[in-house]
């Protein structure tokens, strides 16, 4: 059941899913929709009738539901009469031209009447005169049988205009329907004596102002209400293979982590999975259930020491919840590596003896071979947003990860919506868990562009790693909407995302920043266009085209392109060229899902989802747009006050908010898809802003994270401070010692400390070398008759400070083949440590070189320092010459501050003149003398 309001809870989720701000005053419309997929629970309670029948069953039913994975079944024999109504009870919905009424039925006859009970609030039954005076209006009558039909109560207001004029004839008197409200309705499911069958699905009644009640005071006035039956599910769950089976058809997890936010809310937003620690309630599994979510505890392998767990304790851990009708898989906590492979293959064992019915998950970091044969659904995950690591080598890494499993194996990963500990520690000087009374990251679009780029790399289920970041308390309200939406989409893909086989191929479009995946799946093909700019994971920009033309191989002639949003399913131009099938979609913006296909009954259901959830969907774009307008709006202020402007920002602004009013006015007038295509085109100017301002921070750095505060929009007035105390400083002397490897050959260098490991055959080296080969290069004679390469004697390259330097290689074994992915490898000179006061403010330098791709890693080759840590590393996996890197840290708390060099892929790299140097603030003591480069 899906119930969403506006409120305001306090530190946790205090966000309208639904309902508009009225942008002139700013304030938050007080409306909601109640829906019903009908997935786990009965709703619709006996009620009236005139004549015998026997009710043979009322159940869920996962047999060809209109959507989603259920439908209420109802199955009676009637005898002669006219009515046999069951109702269904909907609070407070107040009857004005807002008003919807829908739900879709399929019977084996037609004949079934939808009807709307009107409470008059204002006047008394005469023959009661404890109960308020009740009334009817009809809508329409199911007429396709066999088929599913969205029956509606058209016209609400109307009709209950209608029925007042027959009250005032009947009761020869004037009645008031000043405040008018639905408070349940009514099938007449009567169709003629005989067997009847009747599917119910996707109810939507509102806007409600009060939840639904549990027991109406009556429907008929000589009928009492009884409250709705609880069922159990009847979907088994089953792990077929790798594909996860729920009521014999394939499930896509849309999972959440719970921390302490309502379990209504998370239901609300579209989550249909609950992921828990090891010490959930049975009350809280219990709600999650009620909810129609589906519930993963954790349980634990070992210790607090790390020592491994008896079976008894194993198995009492996954007995807790065995028999819970919403269990849906365990999970191993923590997260599991190489070393543990054969403990938690053993402790897999156990726990599938104890429950042999559910499959077990695992978040996995390397080791995924030996764990894929234990574990049944691999998590593999990393947060790479406010890093250096870039979109498109996120996807890389998260590709490389599954073909290090076995093939085939079910992947998922977690999706980044909070800040990580070491971020709000660094920036905030907070806790990442404590509330935060100032704008913080991530964006949605980030978010959006993460679950697209893992959905598009083969991933059969995502998680959302923070319900916490998408609070209040944690100025999330954004980000919860950007969820919920993403959800939506997700659900109405999901019978395409379930059965695709194959790894998706990428391909590129007619913009360069734009990459799409294809999927070839059984109904059709789906290609998904996702921004891969550089730098999105640090501010993503406007990231929108318009006529964004995608060439798609072996699409079959029959087929049709549509593109597919819970705003609007509309159909694409397509053109027939010799690369395949060429698509143009009008307007493209942070991602898409284009559908090809020849299956009128899948498009004629995603028209159906989009039309039950356009009016939902454009008020959750409008609002979270509102919501990160006002975000952006609070730092351009501060940061205007600083006198950090840039170009037409004022214009932007406008652009914005004059969108805002246009979706707003749109969704008034009940034009949802425009309201929802103009909410999303709100946000691009404002992106503009917010990508213009980053550009304008970052200039003149050698890279991003050079400044902590220059990872997020939202922490730029800081850096601006930041680099304003960094440009009047003076440079002090420096304090590392060793940085320039001068050091005699046969004597090794204390000052840096070598680690490596390797799970991988490959060959690790750390040394200094005082010459750097240079491979030779070919090139073509334009001149040349045959056209042959000269050769081009390689050029020496030599260390830039002194005669030597530090290298870092890694490679195959001679006579073998590079691997072209590292599970976990490297090799690394970790510095010995300097000590300043904490807080100095220092400057941290050095030379790279790298003769040519690094491979098999997305991370390359690194340099950071302990005080931004490997996710402030700078990263580098393209060919270079010797080029400087300086970046900006503040000596953490210890008073000791080092530096790392690492290598993670094939290849080699050079590092040279590695300095710490202090930062003396004007009118500051000098430092002492510089330790040397020894």
């Amino acid at each position: 059941m899906d119930w969403i309001r506006t409120s305001n809870f306090s530190k946790i989720l205090g966000v309208a899913l639904v309902g508009l701000f009225a942008l002139a005053s700013l304030a938050l419309a007080q409306t909601a929709m109640h829906r019903n997929g009908f997935e786990t629970k009965t709703a619709w309670n006996k009620g009236a009738a005139d004549g015998g029948y026997e009710e043979i069953a009322h159940r869920i039913d996962d047999r060809d539901p209109h959507n989603g994975r259920g439908s209420e079944y109802i199955e009676f024999d009637a005898k002669k009469g006219k009515i046999i109504n069951y109702y269904y009870g909907v609070g407070k919905a107040p009857i004005n031209e807002e008003t919807r009424v829908a739900v879709w039925l399929r019977s084996n006859r037609a004949g079934m009447k939808l009807m709307a009970r009107i409470v008059l609030p204002n006047e008394r039954d005469p023959n009661n005169l404890d109960y308020r005076l009740t009334t009817y209006i009809e809508g329409d009558t199911y007429q396709q049988a066999g088929r599913w039909q969205l029956v509606e109560l058209s016209r609400p207001v109307k009709l209950a205009k209608q029925q007042q004029q027959l009250m005032i004839e009947g009761y020869k008197r004037q009645i008031d329907f000043t405040g008018a409200y639905i408070d349940a309705l009514v099938l007449n499911l009567y169709a003629g004596p005989g067997p009847t069958r009747v599917w119910i699905d996707d109810l939507e009644v509102g806007p409600i102002e009060s939840a639904p009640a549990a027991k109406p005071d009556r429907v008929d006035n000589d009928n009492t209400i009884k409250p709705a039956n609880t069922r159990r599910r009847n979907s088994a769950v089953e792990f077929v293979g790798n594909r996860l089976m729920v009521g014999n058809r394939r499930m896509f997890v849309r999972a959440i982590r719970y921390t302490d936010t309502m379990l209504p809310v998370l239901s609300k937003a579209g989550f249909n999975t609950v992921c828990f620690g090891r010490n959930v309630s049975a009350a809280q599994v219990g709600e999650a259930g009620d909810l129609g979510m589906w519930v993963v505890p954790e349980f634990r392998v070992t210790d607090d020491k790390g020592g491994p767990l008896t079976p008894d304790d194993i198995t009492k851990q996954v007995q807790r919840f065995a028999d819970h009708d919403a269990l849906l898989f365990h999970r191993i906590g923590g997260v599991l590596s190489f070393e543990n492979a054969t403990l938690v293959a053993r402790a897999a064992q156990v726990a599938r003896g104890a429950d042999a019915g559910h499959p077990i998950a695992g978040d996995v970091w390397d080791g995924l071979l030996p764990y894929s044969r234990s574990v049944n659904l691999l998590n593999v995950h990393r947060f790479p947003l406010m890093t250096t690591l870039e979109l498109p080598d996120y996807r890389k890494w998260i590709q490389a990860r599954q073909k290090l499993a076995n093939p085939g194996t079910f992947t998922w990963t977690w999706i980044q919506t909070h800040l990580p500990a070491w971020y709000s520690e660094i920036l905030y000087n907070q806790d990442a868990l404590a509330e935060f009374k100032e704008p913080v990251g991530p964006q949605p679009e980030q978010i959006r562009l993460l679950a697209y780029t893992a959905l598009a790399s083969g991933c059969r289920g995502l998680g959302y790693w923070s319900d916490r970041f998408l609070a209040d308390s944690h100025q999330g309200r954004d980000r919860l909407l950007c969820c919920a939406l993403l959800n939506q989409e997700m659900d109405m893909l999901e019978s395409l995302l379930v059965t695709a086989e194959d790894s998706p191929q990428w391909i590129d479009t007619s913009v360069r920043d734009v990459k799409a995946a294809v999927l070839r799946c059984d109904k059709g093909v789906l290609v998904i266009p996702i921004w891969q700019g550089k730098f999105s994971q640090f501010v993503p920009g406007q990231a929108a085209v318009s006529k964004l033309v995608v060439t798609v191989p072996q699409i079959p002639k029959t087929t049709q392109a549509w593109e597919v949003t819970p705003g609007e399913v509309r159909g694409l131009r397509v053109e027939r060229v010799d690369q395949g099938m060429r698509v143009t979609l009008p307007e493209f913006g942070l991602t898409s899902a284009i559908v090809f296909t020849a299956d009128n009954n899948l498009i004629g259901r995603f028209q159906d989802q989009a039309r039950s959830r356009r009016q939902q969907a454009s008020q959750w774009s409008y609002d979270m747009a509102y919501y990160e307008y006002e975000k952006v709006v609070k730092v351009q202020a501060q940061l205007e006050k600083m006198g950090i402007d840039v170009p037409d920002s004022i214009n932007l602004l406008r652009d914005g908010k004059r969108r805002l009013l246009r979706s707003q006015e749109l969704w008034k007038t009940r034009k949802f898809s425009e309201a929802y295509h103009e909410a999303n085109r709100a946000l691009r100017p404002i992106r503009i802003l917010m990508r213009a301002q980053w550009e304008k921070a970052v200039r003149g750095l050698d890279t991003p994270v050079a400044s902590p505060y220059a990872v997020s929009f939202y922490t730029l007035p800081r850096h601006w401070q930041y680099m304003d105390l960094v440009r009047r400083s003076s440079v002090g002397p420096n304090q590392l010692l060793g940085g320039n490897f001068e050091v005699a050959p046969e004597r090794k260098q204390d000052s840096w400390k070598e680690s490596s490991e390797k799970l991988d055959d490959v060959i690790v080296t750390a040394a200094r070398v005082s010459e750097l080969p240079v491979r030779r290069s070919q090139t073509v004679d334009p001149k040349s008759k045959t056209n042959e390469p000269k050769i081009k004697a390689p050029t020496a390259e030599y260390p830039v400070e002194g005669r030597q330097c530090a290298m870092l290689q890694i490679r195959a074994p001679f006579g073998k083949q590079a691997p072209t992915a590292l599970e976990r490898t490297h090799v690394s000179l970790v510095s010995g440590p300097v000590r300043l006061p904490p807080g100095t403010l220092v400057r941290i330098s050095g030379m790279v070189n790298i003769p040519a791709t690094i491979t098999a890693s997305p991370d390359g080759a690194l340099m950071f320092d302990s005080a931004g840590g490997e996710p402030l590393a700078i990263r580098m996996t393209e060919p270079t010459p010797w080029k400087k890197y300086e970046v900006y840290r503040k000596v953490p708390a210890s008073g000791t501050i080092n530096v790392t060099l690492q290598l993670t892929g094939v290849g080699t790299v050079y590092f040279d003149d590695i300095r710490i140097e202090p930062l003396v603030p004007p009118n500051a003591a000098p430092f002492p003398n510089a330790v040397g480069q020894r």
